[in-house]
């Protein structure tokens, strides 16, 4: 057991951090995809700033709002005007965010504002997903009682078109459109698949409203389209046509609503920015397959919509559907996370999720004869960040997919296998020739690209591509990608198998726990295929494997050495792939090589974490600090530090204030990693509980299926220096809330549930927008082409059929939800923290605790199956 000085030593770091009074130096506030990601900083003035995108340049989106007379900016950096009325700063009163929101309170004169900024997350919905589009919304309500003279005003700069500042660029307002306002803004020349400071070079940015008689629009000049409405609270529907570059007079596109005279609006005054990259003439991104050949992908919302002006006009009118689905999203999630980490784990979800989801793009292929083909799926990921130079990222490298494979097991497992799709693919090919799986796709986004070039991490990369696709099948309880793709999946089991002994001297203790935990995994695989043989042979190597590894990966204390054998009492190693035995019920690992592993690490925290290794210990990874929290759950302590640390760094990062990856680790100093989608990694926790562990390979089946529920596991209060009593006390509590805990949550729904307990709607129960595209794209069964035109062969379409099948069979087992949040959400939520309890001295206080646990856990699920957040039985 962890002694007293432990605990202190614990309990001195832990008081260092703030976690409430502290504001995220950004949070995002249009984040919908590589290219859509734009952050609003909070340190300062909210209304003296400009929107940044990941570059740090400035992404102009400014608004305005006339208080009977008196302009006030209610969003941006909008310099003094000479010659225009004066323009005044509103009271900020609060400033909250979510998974999918960020919401601020403002007061304007006598109108309280609430602006809401909404990238929906759609678990289930490929076509809602797929949509690069945000949302802005603002609702207006005097304090005075009194009716007050409204009109409001907002626009975008041509800043949002490309990163080079000095391209020209080309307008237009569209104003035949029925119910909808829409300016579009594209350069004037136009470069597909590129990108100039992280922002693309191609495609079209949209800003759109929806129409009716009380709004006005203009293109102009900043000065003069944001001077004209201080000075007559309308527009002149005058559309400038001087072309010309981005900072030359920097050209905006508004749009004003004249409300009249009100106490407050009816309803939400809505806004939709969009950046559509998608086109007959390109795509989002294009993939080259061995053969050399490249096709051109379209995102998945192109199955829909042919005609953007459609798919703009929809998106508005979805909004109130979509605000009512992220709302119950954003609970249920917020309420999983403060339950089972309190405050800081919750702040962090809320902050790395749109960040993560920002990463991938749904993409589907398209025939010969340009019509798409939806059967043909695959996700791309950008692994933005990394390098930060703004110019090139990976294509779906396979690390930073396991960093945040685990949001997407969470969240939206539908999407896992099709964030594999495009690695399988490509490899299951007889031209593919390398034993072992490929590292990326590509060095350079949105080009994916096959290869058949070697690469030095060929353990990793083919232990990681097991361990996905496995988690994938169990957690989907879905076997059509294990199927497919079985002889490559057990090529590499074999490649591990052959390969992890060599060179055992250099051999890091990490890899190969990550390389034995994957050849279970296979083993696994077999299983579920019913392939007695290939289960057996798998299931002995890694079982002789892990004997190996005990012996010479572990130092006399338990803790995880850097390398075999490595005789350096200093050496050490995170183990952060523990997570995955833990998480795929492989049922290596001993119990007690874990609670020795989480202990070392207790001994190892600095101010921000701990070190991935000994080779550096001052640079803390925040991904594999998460995956070492979920390792720690059995020692709630070190967890709570492993949290509370990368929340404060997160909380006071540097220039840019995004949430950084990779970090120092006594002063947090960021290093690399900005904006980085490898942060969904945050989820991990949420994957593991105390059900997880098993005693280790002695008691392990290899075709035993190990249950791994998700998510909140509800501790009592701190309470490793306090005595039985307290605990005693909060035993009594808790009982007695009972009653009241069962009327908390009588209908709400699960994220995800396991096939066994699921009632699973068809997929007809996703609602779709209010209307679909008439010109529906069409799709081919066949057709071949010469190299770098678009393709779509039989063979390619048997495959993605069997991917689309399985996607289709993923939907089932995702239960989504579409109503209307409670009446009672609000940012109340974030603030009503559950309390959790600090190790026990004891092993019986230990079992109390987990007792505990599992009788709130059982209280907060109701009999009919609802549960928050859900679990996984024996998948």
């Amino acid at each position: 057991m962890h002694n007293l000085a432990y605990y202190l030593t614990l309990g001195c770091l832990l008081a260092a951090f703030d976690l409430s009074s502290a504001q995220a130096p950004v949070f995002p506030i249009a984040a919908r995809s590589p290219y859509l990601l734009s952050f609003l900083p909070t340190k300062s003035r909210y209304s003296r700033q400009w929107q940044t995108g990941f570059s740090g340049q400035p992404q102009a989106w400014a608004g305005l709002i006339r208080v009977d007379g008196v302009p006030y900016a209610w969003m941006g950096s909008i310099d003094p005007m000479p010659k225009f009325p004066a323009i005044m700063d509103p009271i900020v009163s609060n400033q909250t965010f979510y998974p999918t929101r960020s919401v601020l309170l403002l007061q304007a004169g006598h109108m309280q504002l609430t602006v809401t900024f909404l990238s929906p997350i759609e678990p289930g919905d490929l076509v809602k997903q797929s949509i690069p589009a945000s949302y802005v919304a603002l609702e207006a309500r005097a304090t005075d009682g009194n009716a007050h003279d409204i009109q409001v005003y907002t626009d975008i700069s041509a800043e949002w078109v490309t990163g080079d500042r000095t391209q020209n660029v080309t307008w237009s307002t569209n104003t035949t459109s029925p119910g909808t306002l829409v300016h579009s803004v594209a350069a004037a020349k136009q470069t597909p698949y590129n990108e100039f400071k992280a922002q693309s070079t191609w495609g079209n940015i949209y800003y759109a409203t929806e129409r009716n008689v009380n709004v006005t629009f203009k293109t102009a000049s900043d000065l003069n389209s944001r001077g004209y409405f201080t000075t007559n609270g309308v527009l002149d529907n005058a559309q400038n046509s001087t072309f010309r570059s981005i900072n030359d007079e920097y050209p905006v596109f508004a749009f004003a609503h004249d409300l009249g005279s009100i106490q407050q609006t009816s309803s939400p005054l809505v806004w939709a920015v969009a950046n559509v990259r998608d086109s007959d003439s390109a795509g989002v991104a294009d993939y080259t397959d061995l053969s050399q050949r490249t096709q051109r992908r379209s995102l998945y919302y192109r199955s829909q919509y042919t005609d953007d002006y459609a798919l703009l006009s929809d998106f508005l009118s979805d909004y109130s559907n979509a605000l009512n689905r992220s709302k119950a999203l954003d609970d249920r999630l917020m309420q999983a996370a403060t339950s089972f980490g309190g405050t800081a784990y919750a702040d962090l979800l809320a902050l790395a999720t749109r960040q993560a989801y920002c990463g991938i793009e749904v993409t589907i292929g398209r025939n010969d004869d340009g019509s798409v083909n939806p059967s043909d799926l695959m996700v791309f990921y950008k692994d933005t960040g990394l390098p930060d130079d703004g110019i090139k990222n990976l294509v779906s490298p396979v690390d930073g997919l396991l960093s945040i494979f685990p949001m997407f097991l969470y969240l939206d497992h539908s999407l896992s296998g099709a964030l594999l799709e495009p690695l399988l693919r490509f490899q299951d090919d007889d031209a593919y020739t390398s034993q072992y799986a490929a590292y990326d796709m590509g060095a350079i986004y949105p080009h994916a690209v096959a290869s058949n070039n070697p690469h030095s991490r060929p353990v990793e990369a083919s232990a990681a591509m097991l361990i996905m696709t496995y988690g994938h099948a169990k957690i989907t309880g879905n076997n059509t990608v294990v199927e497919h793709y079985y002889p490559l999946l057990e090529r590499w089991g074999h490649f591990l198998s052959d390969n992890i002994t060599s060179g055992v001297a250099n051999m890091q203790s990490d890899i190969a726990l990550e390389a034995i935990i994957a050849i279970q995994a296979m083993s696994n695989i077999g299983a579920l295929l019913g392939n007695s043989t290939s289960r057996d042979m798998f299931s002995s190597r890694a079982t002789a494997l892990y004997s190996q590894w005990k012996t010479q990966a572990l130092a006399s204390d338990g803790h995880v050495l850097f390398s075999y054998g490595d005789s350096d009492p200093s050496s050490f190693s995170l183990g952060y792939n523990m997570f995955w035995d833990l998480v795929l019920g492989t049922g290596l690992l001993d119990t007690s090589v874990i609670d020795a592993q989480v202990s070392y690490i207790g001994n190892a925290m600095q101010r921000f974490g701990v070190a991935t290794n000994s080779t550096n210990t001052s640079v803390i990874a925040a991904n594999w600090n998460m995956f070492a929290a979920a390792i720690a759950t059995r020692d709630t302590s070190v967890q709570k530090h492993l949290i509370g640390a990368t929340r404060e760094q997160a909380w006071n990062s540097g220039p840019s204030g995004q949430f950084p990856l990779i970090y120092s680790a006594t002063a947090g100093v960021e290093i690399v990693g900005y904006s980085s989608p490898r942060q969904g990694a945050v989820y991990a926790p949420l994957l593991v509980n105390s059900s997880s562990f098993s005693a280790g390979t002695n008691t392990s089946s290899s075709d035993q299926h190990h249950g791994t529920p998700v998510g909140a596991v509800v501790g009592a209060t701190v309470g490793g220096l306090v005595g039985l009593a307290l605990l005693t006390g909060l035993l009594l509590l808790f009982r007695r809330r009972r009653s009241s805990l069962k009327k908390d949550v009588p209908g709400q729904t699960p994220m995800l549930q396991t096939p066994t307990t699921l009632v699973s709607p068809s997929p007809n129960a996703i609602t779709p927008f209010l209307q679909m595209d008439a010109a529906r794209a069409r799709s081919s069964d066949d057709g071949s082409t010469t190299p770098g035109h678009r393709w779509s062969t039989a063979v390619e379409n048997k495959r993605a059929l069997g991917m689309r099948r399985a996607q289709q069979n993923d939907q089932d087992r995702v239960a989504v939800t579409s109503g209307p949040a409670s009446a009672s959400h609000s940012s109340a939520s974030r603030t009503s923290r559950s309390v959790r309890s600090d190790p026990s001295h004891t092993e019986a206080l230990l079992r109390e605790i987990t007792n505990l646990r599992r009788e709130i856990t059982a209280i907060r699920v109701p009999a009919d199956n609802a549960s928050a957040p859900p679990e996984y039985d024996d998948v």
